[in-house]
This record gives structure tokens, sequence and C-alpha cells, in this order.
């Protein structure tokens, strides 16, 4: 009997050491979400790891092998041939470094090592192609490219690796599942503590009535730690209004409850309503200031994935056009500008590729695009001469922003145009440049798109220097047939003569036997 007397005289403390408890859960279980967040981050970091590792295997590693011994088998050039070489060093590393990865997750790595003896019997097939091009064997050099050795290593890095990358992709969704189950098991936490906190809170307000001095303290104090931990709007306080005092609390939990699930949902988006420039210095430290810093955060690194799965994705297709039409520049050029031209949302595009004679050297429009029609223009810019000459003497990017609205008149190689923004990037290959790429767009140029299109000028580069190379033995072959032909109908001609005289000495025998046999009559 004595306890409910003792518990009404001491429910104040009684109601703040409950609320004390729960704040403590809630900071423990904050903690110990944060670990789960944190150790989830970690994972979904090393799955990206992992899957970029793999494909590195195919992007770097296989396709210097395969370009660099091509380029070799044609050229004999070692700078061709390095790529390749130095792609043969690395292999272990690559292997060791996805093997040590994949081992921590407890994943079978016995294909990998499959994988790995694939990559080691290309290599040896490498090395033996380049011996073959050392001893001038081009039959046996033609053989060994007619086996498409690569074509089998990548088939099999489809069957080794995708496994590999969609094992990844696995892990990233299981820590994504349990960080928003850590995130909604927060929320319930929030929510619950609000449960209890209403009530708390109502009551506390009831014995405040009793005691205006200690009410009005009480108050105060509410709405300075509201301000100091959640929200501070930068208005006056009115400590007298204890409804408005409650009701702002009340709103900015909700509020802030609202704010962490929109995020949670990847709604970036989302605003904090009465957050502005006047009171942004007063909310640096609160919950509304850190909740909109977070989500500012959330949003560049949204806006980093997005930009490098398009860069991945871009580099991607890209490579495959090139591979497909490198033995054609007619073809590779027009596809590579249209490609480029419509991925970057430009308006205009020109690929002006470099002409060596024994006059001197030149660029020559190959290919443009415009409009999302294509133009074929006979173009020829002299190296110094106006932007697309100058670009190429520098070795440099060009970029022009900021052009005023009617300015009709740019010397590039596309003449006449008021474009909002116009980038020009010299394709080199070996430090060579082989190629200009001139693109022009209402928008500006973002950087991680003038870095793709130089790594993608790296590509059109090396399959250009390709391309010439292939055009230069082909036009020694078509030289060295028609000699052939040319000997093989001479040597027709004199088997007649030939075959015409013989037949003219037996019918002079025939003629000088008759002869003796009337004499001899």
């Amino acid at each position: 009997m004595k306890l409910i007397p003792f518990i009404k005289k001491r429910s104040i403390a009684t109601l703040v050491f409950i609320v004390s408890l729960l704040i403590i859960f809630n900071a423990l279980l904050i903690y110990h979400y944060k670990n789960i967040i944190v150790k989830n981050n970690a994972i979904i970091l090393k799955s990206d790891e992992i899957s970029e590792n793999v494909n590195g295997l195919v992007v770097e590693l296989l396709h210097n092998l395969e370009m660099g011994i091509r380029g070799y088998s044609v050229t004999k050039d070692v700078n061709l041939l390095s790529p390749a070489m130095e792609a043969t060093m690395k292999v272990d590393k690559r292997f060791d470094k996805i093997k040590v990865a994949l081992d921590s997750q407890q994943y079978d790595v016995t294909q990998l090592e499959s994988l790995r003896k694939t990559y080691h019997d290309y290599i040896d097939f490498v090395l033996e192609m380049k011996k073959s091009v050392d001893l001038d064997s081009m039959q046996r050099v033609k053989a060994m490219m007619k086996e498409d050795r690569g074509l089998q290593v990548f088939l099999k890095w489809i069957d080794v690796g995708m496994k590999i990358i969609n094992y990844e992709k696995v892990l990233k969704a299981e820590a994504n599942i349990e960080y928003q189950s850590a995130v909604n098991n927060n929320l319930y936490l929030q929510a619950f503590i609000l449960l209890i906190g209403l009530p708390t809170l109502g009551f506390v307000i009831y014995k405040m009535r009793n005691d205006e001095r200690q009410r009005q303290s009480l108050l105060m104090k509410l709405e300075e730690n509201n301000r100091r931990y959640i929200f501070d709007p930068g208005t006056a306080i009115e400590a007298s209004n204890a409804e408005e005092i409650i009701g702002n609390s009340i709103v900015n939990l909700q509020q802030a409850s609202e704010f962490i699930e929109n995020i949670a949902e990847g709604k970036y988006t989302t605003e904090w309503a009465g957050l502005n420039d006047a009171n942004e210095s007063r909310n640096k430290t609160s919950l509304a200031g850190r909740l909109t810093n977070m989500r500012e955060q959330l949003k560049q690194l949204k806006r980093e994935e997005e930009r490098r799965l398009w860069t991945n994705e871009g580099l991607t297709r890209f490579s495959e056009i090139v591979r497909n039409h490198q033995n054609n520049l007619t073809e590779l050029s027009n596809e590579v500008i249209r490609f480029l031209t419509r991925y970057f949302g430009a308006q205009q595009g020109g690929l002006f590729v470099l002409r060596e004679e024994d006059t001197g050297s030149y660029l020559e429009l190959a290919a443009c695009y415009a409009y999302d029609r294509k133009k074929f223009i006979e173009r020829r810019v002299d190296i110094g001469i106006g932007l697309i000459g100058q670009a190429y003497l520098e070795g440099e990017t060009t970029l022009l922003t900021k052009l005023p609205q009617g300015y009709t008149y740019i010397t590039s190689g596309m003449g006449e145009a008021t474009p909002g923004c116009l980038v020009i990037v010299p394709m080199k290959y070996n430090d060579k440049i082989e190629a200009i790429i001139e693109l022009a767009s209402l928008e500006k140029f973002e950087d991680y798109q003038i870095i793709f299109l130089e790594k993608a000028g790296e590509f059109v580069a090396s399959a250009l220097q390709s391309v010439r190379t292939t055009e230069r033995m082909q036009q020694l072959l078509t030289i060295s047939q028609r000699q052939t032909e040319e000997m093989r109908a001479t040597e027709e001609e004199l088997r007649q003569n030939l075959e015409e005289l013989q037949a003219t000495q037996e019918a002079m025998f025939r003629k000088q036997e008759e002869l003796d046999r009337m004499l001899q009559d």
C-alpha cells in the first residue's frame, strides 16, 4: 500500500527514469544499427571491387593481350606489343586479388583457378604467336589468328566471371535488405518512443500547471532542446504556449521520421519543411541539418554511381562497336561518330582522321553526324589551322562553353554553328594522335563525359592504327598478286610461242623427209 503513494509522489522522476532507459536503449540500438550499416557498406564496397576486378580481366587484360599481339603480328611494332606484355605480368596479380577477396567471402574459387589456367594458356599462345612473328612465319601466324583464342577466353570468362558477378550482386542485395531492416527497426523504435513520450509529456504538462514557474522553465528547456537537436526555425520562443511547443516537437519528430523513411526509399529530393537560407546556419548540428547533409551525401553517391554505370556501359558498348568494325575505316568512322553523338545527347559531331602523304599530313573529315541525320561532307583541315588543327598540334582536349546566342562562326571542322558547348578531343594511342573528334551540344559537357571521350579515343586510335596497317598490307598483297598474274600471262604467251615453234619444226622435218624420199626415187 505504501508503494502507490511513493509512485504518485515520484511520478515525474519515475517517468523520467523510464524515458532515460528508453533513450539509452535507443542509443544502444542506434549504435547497433550503425554497425550493421557500416558492415553492409563494407560488403557492398568489396562486392563492387570484386566485380570491377572481374570485369577488368576482359576490359583491360584480355583486350590488351588481343589487341597487342594482333597489332604486333601485322606491324612488328614493339610499342603495340607492350600492352600485351604488361598484361601478362598483371594476370596473376589480378587473379590473386580476386581470390583473396572471394576467400574472405567463403566463395569456392575452383572455377576461378580454372579461368586463371585459361588465361595462362592464352598467354602461352600469345607468346608462341610472338615467336612465329619474330621468325616471319606468317602462315603460322595467320593460322593462329584464325583460331581466335581470345574469343574462347572470353567465353570462359562469361561462364566463370558472370557467376562471380551475380554472386556479388546477391551479396549486395542481401546487404541492402539488412540495411533496410535496420532502418525500419529504427523507425519502429522511434515510433515506440514517440508513443511512450507523448503520454509522458502530457502528464508532465499536467503537473507543471500546478507550478507556473516550473512549467515555464520546463517548457523553455523543451523548446531549446527541440531547436538545438531537431530543428530551429529561427523565430522567437513563446514559452507561454505549451500546446504550440509540444505540437512543434511532435511535428519535428514526425517530419524527421518521414524524412528518414523517404531517404531510405531513395527519395533524395525530399525537403525539410521550414529549413531555408535564413535559418540554415542555426541547424548545422541539429537533426534537420544532419539529415539534410546526409541526403546531399547520398545524392552525391547516387550521382557518382549513375555516372560510373554510364561510363562502364558506354565503354563496353563502344569497344564492341570498334571491335566489330575495326577492319573497315569508313564503317568504323560512321559507327563511332553516330554512337558518341547519340550517347552524349549532342546535336552535332565530326570525326577527323589523320592522312599522311608525301606532300604532308592533314586531317580529313571521315564521318559526321548532325541533328539525327548523317551527312557525308568532304572536308580537309590542315595541321595547325582552326580549332581542329590546333588541337592536333597541342594534343590536348579543347572545351568551349558559354557561347553567346547568335554566335554563328566558329573556326572548327563544322564551320558556322551556335552550340552552347563544343568539345574537341585528340584520339591518341601510344602518344600518337590518329584522329580528332568534335562534339557540339546545347548542354555543357561534364568532366566525367570528357574523361569518357578521352578513354574512348584510345580504342578508336588503336583501331585506326590497325586499319591503316591492314590497308597497307592489302595494298602490298594486291601489287604482289598483280605482278604474279602478269608473270603468268607472259609465261603462257611464251609457252604458246614455243608450241608454235615446235609445230613449225615438225612440219619442216616432215617436208625434209618427203624431199629426201623424192631424191632417192
